[in-house]
């Protein structure tokens, strides 16, 4: 895997956990009575928060991983 495809893994990632998020939060909010619509939800807003966080130490190692090459051939 290179460092650009990683990158992009990273961030699209990142992009999918924030629809998530976004989606879940959106059923939340619609009035419902029904528990269960908000406890999947509340579940795929912590779902998602998680994917970001993940995908957000992907791009930060992968940038690091760039600093270390760019040290190396300089």
């Amino acid at each position: 895997m290179t460092i650009s495809t990683t990158l992009s893994t990273g961030l699209q990632g990142i992009q999918a956990g924030m629809q998530r998020v976004n989606l879940a939060g959106g059923r939340i909010a619609m009035p419902t009575s029904d528990p269960d619509v908000l406890a999947t939800s509340a579940v795929e807003q912590m779902s998602g928060r998680h994917q970001v966080d993940i995908s957000a130490q992907v791009v930060k190692t992968a940038d690091q991983m760039l600093g270390t090459l760019i040290d190396l051939t300089a």
